[in-house]
């Protein structure tokens, strides 16, 4: 008993030949090379490696009480902070091969984490420590395949606006996180806003006047004295230096012994976690649960990691590759899955000091992680002498840089659109999670582009009695044959749109054929094709026809892929030839009077669409027996 064969059908083959024509295009993406660090050792030298080692210890400086601050954060011990920052700082340049990021915790990711551990139901520290790994590893593969699939640009629609109003507001909410141990506030200020913080300082009264304040103010005077000599990087470690020296000097024994202890209990339980080797949890419910989570701070450590990465190669001139950079990343995440390290992006703070420091390669950075992981095991009491109020007003004064009002003036003196864009990106930035900004400032700025572009120039034409094209008045019947000139783009927002313009058209009584001219129009995607194809069969169904004419090379792959054109009828589909810009019009034509049962006329052709719209060179007329 033989078994008969289903046939193949023609949809089954195109969609085998989609298939394999998208396959063969992804196979011919150019891939992140492996190990980019190889070429940045060959070409070292020694004036390099001397920049590269200032910047590297300069950051480290920064990152150091940082990452501690978005451990606590994220709900996280210490050390989940401190192994994220050295592990992810070491790891990233090795495959990103470039100075312009410095990879590490942030205040968004670290928001992000918070609410990833509530969607697990871990509420203790302990447990949401267990369950880091497996969200971490999780998002480095989504890094990894975003880079290998050359996803890292759709970071480009996300506007220079949303990226500095998310810049300040982070700015403000670090601010806000250093500045309790800067004055030093006692009690837990971490939930704290900005506002929040300045009102429990001045109910603290003369308790603000105590040794944390007058150190961070003896910080602030060294940075400010220094650095327009010696540049920021030179100044932050003055600085570091000075204030340390006046510590030991005052003899505040109180205030030395207790930074000293907190910190080295802090830098104690990170070496000890270091050295333990973490195990993701590959259960089929964690994984499942963590999949939202985990795409969520993959997509905000692109959007993050490559507005900082072009900015810094903005300042620098340095090129940077957005797809190296995203696999950078994601490799940072893989090793800090495995170390027990936070999820790691792309610092605002650290890389604008990075470069600020003169950071020259990428071993900047690999020398700033390998000064953090150092710290963690090798050099706890000389980590421990530097007063932690020192570090953290270091921590502000680069957020108040970064920040770059003068970018913030100009945005808010531009047009009503980018205000609305920026101010509703902060607005959002200040009260709601940081990546949730992201999004809806991106979400607000795309929906005024879309609310621009949704209008496409609909000029409708008719014949008049000597045979000439000509726009037809609004509201008069035609003759029987209708032709819609059609500009601008045909995009899912523009539908409603073109679905007006068609629906006038064709409810005209005396409308016999409708010709829709093409070769203006933008951009036609799915949602245009099944409009275009509804409305064939709504006219076949009334003994009508729809003719398309002077589709381009683009347009008309898509009518062809969507099958558009056997829904319309092959013989009425005219694509545009560049060298006869005019006769698929003219086919277009004489197909509708054969239709519409007209007889032979001398047609003349007027390109201009419309009367507002600049009139081209061909727009004089072409004569075509027809």
């Amino acid at each position: 008993m033989t078994r008969n064969k289903r046939p193949v059908t023609s949809g089954q083959l195109s969609f085998f030949s989609a298939l394999g024509a998208f396959g063969r295009q992804l196979a011919a993406l150019p891939r992140p090379r492996f190990f980019p660090f190889a070429g940045v050792l060959r070409g070292m030298d020694g004036p390099t490696f001397r920049a590269d080692t200032v910047a590297g210890l300069n950051v480290a400086l920064l990152a150091f009480p940082m990452s501690m601050a978005f451990a606590m954060k994220a709900g996280l011990p210490i050390w989940c902070g401190l192994v994220g920052c050295g592990v992810a700082a070491a790891i990233a340049p090795l495959f990103s091969g470039s100075a312009n990021l410095s990879a590490g915790p942030t205040n968004a990711s670290a928001a992000l984490l918070l609410g990833s551990f509530a969607t697990l139901g871990a509420i203790t520290p302990e447990l949401r420590a267990a369950a880091l790994p497996t969200l971490v590893l999780m998002t480095g593969v989504f890094l990894l395949l975003a880079s290998w699939l050359r996803l890292s640009g759709f970071a480009d629609f996300v506007p220079r606006t949303v990226i500095s109003a998310y810049i300040a507001a982070a700015a403000l909410r670090v601010i806000a996180l250093q500045l309790p141990t800067a004055l030093g506030m006692p009690g837990d200020h971490g939930d704290d806003t900005l506002p929040e913080v300045l009102w429990h300082a001045a109910r603290m009264g003369r308790a603000l006047i105590n040794p944390e304040l007058g150190l961070a103010l003896i910080t602030s005077v060294a940075y400010f004295l220094l650095r327009p000599k010696y540049g920021a990087g030179k100044a932050i470690l003055g600085a570091v230096m000075v204030a340390t020296f006046g510590a030991i000097l005052a003899q505040n024994v109180a205030h030395a012994q207790g930074s000293r202890a907190d910190l080295v209990g802090y830098v104690g339980q990170a070496a000890q976690a270091a050295s333990a080797l973490h195990l993701p949890d590959f259960s089929a419910r964690t994984l499942s649960t963590l999949f939202s989570p985990a795409l969520a701070l993959a997509v905000l450590v692109v959007i993050e990691g490559t507005a900082n990465a072009r900015a810094s190669a903005l300042k620098t001139g340095r090129p940077s590759d957005l797809h190296q950079e995203v696999y950078g990343l994601g490799m940072a995440n893989l090793v800090c899955a495995f170390t027990g390290g936070m999820a790691a992006s792309g610092s605002i703070s650290r890389s604008a000091l990075n470069v600020a420091s003169g950071a020259r390669t990428a071993l900047a950075s690999l020398l700033c992680g390998l000064f953090i992981l150092g710290a963690l095991f090798l050099a706890r009491p000389v980590v421990a002498i530097v007063p932690l109020s020192t570090l953290a007003i270091l921590v502000i004064l680069a957020e108040i840089e970064l920040a770059n009002l003068s970018a913030v003036k100009l945005i808010l003196k531009s047009g009503a659109q980018d205000r609305t864009v920026f101010l509703a990106t902060f607005a959002t930035a200040l009260l709601a999670p940081l990546d949730v900004a992201i999004f809806l400032g991106t979400a607000v700025a795309v929906a005024f582009y879309l609310r621009q572009t949704s209008t496409p120039e609909v000029v409708e034409y008719d014949f008049s009695e000597t045979g000439e094209l000509r726009e037809r008045p609004k509201g008069q019947a035609s003759t029987g044959i209708s032709i819609l000139h059609v500009e601008g783009s045909l995009h899912f927002g523009a539908t409603q749109a073109f679905h007006e313009h068609l629906r006038r058209a064709s409810a005209d009584p005396n409308l016999k054929v409708l010709v829709l001219k093409f070769r203006e129009a933008l951009h036609l995607d799915a949602n245009g094709v099944l409009l275009l194809r509804d409305l064939a069969e709504t006219l076949k169904s009334d003994g009508r026809h729809l003719i398309l004419c002077e589709a381009k090379a683009d347009t008309m792959r898509i009518i062809v892929n969507a099958g558009l054109d056997r829904a319309v009828g092959p013989e009425n589909v005219f694509p545009f030839d560049e060298a006869q810009p005019n006769l698929a019009l003219a086919k277009a034509v004489r197909r509708a009077r054969d239709l519409a049962g007209g007889g032979n006329a001398v047609l003349r052709i007027v390109t201009a669409p419309h009367p507002d719209l600049p009139r081209p060179a061909s727009a004089a007329g072409e004569d075509w027996q027809i």
